[in-house]
């Protein structure tokens, strides 16, 4: 009889014990699960990221490819540094 009683009581425990580790199983795939998300947005980021920097290197690369080239030379000093040659003068557009 006492065997009997002892397997009637373990029984609601054993119950509980099951419930109460599926609801930790369940919290914590739900947990993974949101952080596979944010790993996959990051990855595209990064890749998107990577894709502008390659891009950028190779234009870097042409562009010192060009370095021996007096004229390339002449026009980043116009474009990017606003100079001019002798006897050149610069207008800016001051409506845009």
């Amino acid at each position: 009889m006492k065997q009997a009683r002892k397997k009637k009581r373990s029984a609601p425990i054993t119950l509980v014990v099951l419930v109460v580790l599926l609801a930790v199983v369940a919290v914590q795939l739900i947990r993974v699960y949101g952080q596979l998300g944010e790993a996959k947005a990051q990855r595209e980021t990064v890749s998107q990221q990577l894709q502008e920097q390659k891009k950028e290197n190779s234009d870097l690369e042409s562009d010192l490819s060009k370095a021996d080239d007096k004229e390339f030379i002449k026009g980043l000093a116009k474009d990017q540094l606003g100079l001019a040659e002798d006897g050149e003068r610069i207008f800016y557009d001051v409506n845009h």
